[in-house]
């Protein structure tokens, strides 16, 4: 199964693969996952990932879902290599990481994301717009998600888990905006992040009642400490992916915002009824 899109820059595509990862293993699927491990200097052979993994050999998505989900995970630039690999474990289903455009690679059902609110754009193809194939590559998918949609068939929409501490484990409830920060009653505050959209981050958390400063840089890009110093703020937040490349920084002014993605209960059911056709 393909989780992939038509247009560059991020649609919250991470959040739905780790949730989907999620319903069907607890519906009794073994999962595994592949990637093209995009950042990563090991992605030309396929090299397995685990949560310790350095996201600079594997990248640094593949690093996360290795994290949250515990799943069998294989990088590689070419996707049948790391499939041929995963074929060898006791699996029930594949899931591909993106790879909606990766032709050589046979899949059995194929789900496109897209933001609700961006679409497909001016309706161009790279570089006059943001797609990477034609819009009309939507109507031969399986199945179609908007990120913030309001079909209740198409819709994913993110649910707000928390904050936690990126070095003591400190957790905040973000939903019942509920501080254990000690600094003082109003700490100036920073939004970071390092993905393909960081607006939407940012519109969450303003969205959430939480006012900072906005710093956003390119997808994928490394943090150091000294991109962190020029900060002027009491607290730090990121993103669950850019926390993926920070553990070497001892900044405790970070903290990580995780969110879940929530996906229609139709797009699980169907899942599970395609997995029985194909194993009957």
């Amino acid at each position: 199964m393909v989780v992939g899109g038509i247009t560059v820059g991020g649609t919250g595509k991470t959040p739905v693969i780790i949730a989907l990862i999620e319903a069907l293993t607890q519906r009794g699927l073994r999962v595994g996952v592949v990637s093209r491990g995009y950042g990563g200097v090991a992605a030309s052979e396929p090299t397995k990932v685990n949560e310790n993994a350095d996201h600079r050999a594997v990248g640094d998505e593949p690093v996360l879902i290795a994290r949250k989900t515990h799943c069998p995970m294989v990088v590689c630039q070419r996707r049948p290599a790391a499939l041929a690999v995963l074929d060898k474990e006791d699996l029930d289903l594949i899931l591909s990481d993106d790879g909606l455009q990766h032709y050589a690679m046979a899949r059995a059902f194929e789900i496109a994301v897209l933001d609700a609110d961006r679409g497909v754009g001016n309706g161009q193809l790279i570089p006059m717009g943001p797609l990477r194939e034609s819009a009309t590559r939507l109507a031969t998918v399986d199945w179609v998600l908007y990120r913030s949609g309001t079909d209740t068939a198409s819709a994913v929409n993110y649910k707000l888990v928390g904050f936690r501490h990126l070095h003591n484990g400190d957790f905040v409830d973000l939903a019942n905006a509920q501080s254990r920060w000690q600094g003082g009653p109003s700490p100036q505050l920073a939004f970071v992040a390092a993905i393909g959209q960081p607006q939407q981050f940012f519109q969450m958390l303003h969205d959430h009642g939480f006012d900072g400063e906005t710093l956003g840089f390119a997808d994928h890009q490394s943090l150091s400490q000294s991109d962190l110093d020029m900060i002027k703020a009491d607290i730090i937040i990121t993103t669950e992916k850019d926390a993926v490349k920070m553990t070497a920084i001892m900044d405790q002014r970070v903290w990580v915002l995780e969110i879940a993605a929530q996906l229609p209960e139709a797009l699980i059911e169907t899942l599970m009824m395609k997995f029985a056709q194909e194993s009957a």
